[in-house]
């Protein structure tokens, strides 16, 4: 027996159905919680000129800065650790205590 799966499309507002190049993926944010929605052209333009005036108005976000860390490049340690005659893998998570090793000699 054949099995065949067949995606649907719909608009999320007024559930038309929507081919896969008709449908407009919307993201958005209101207050620090982020939103998805599938809209066809037309309420994809309705919703547009809806915020308009908002998005007139408003400052752009320009986000936080990502946290540096103060961690020591794994590459570094392991080529001093080779530099050393320590062993350690090409790639994976270094040892706590090659870790050390080389916090301590620099």
């Amino acid at each position: 027996m054949a099995r065949r799966e067949v995606i649907q499309f719909f608009d999320d507002l007024d559930n038309s159905p929507l081919t896969q190049d008709e449908v407009n993926v919307i993201k958005f944010s209101v207050n620090g919680n982020n939103y998805i929605i599938d809209l066809s052209a037309k309420n994809a333009a309705k919703f547009e000129a809806a915020l308009q005036p908002y998005v007139k108005v408003a400052r752009k976000d320009t986000g936080t800065a990502r946290k540096t860390t103060n961690s020591p490049d794994p590459k570094l340690i392991r080529e001093w650790a080779k530099s050393q005659g320590i062993e350690v893998a090409a790639r994976g998570k270094l040892s706590n205590e090659i870790i050390e090793k080389y916090l301590a000699a620099h």
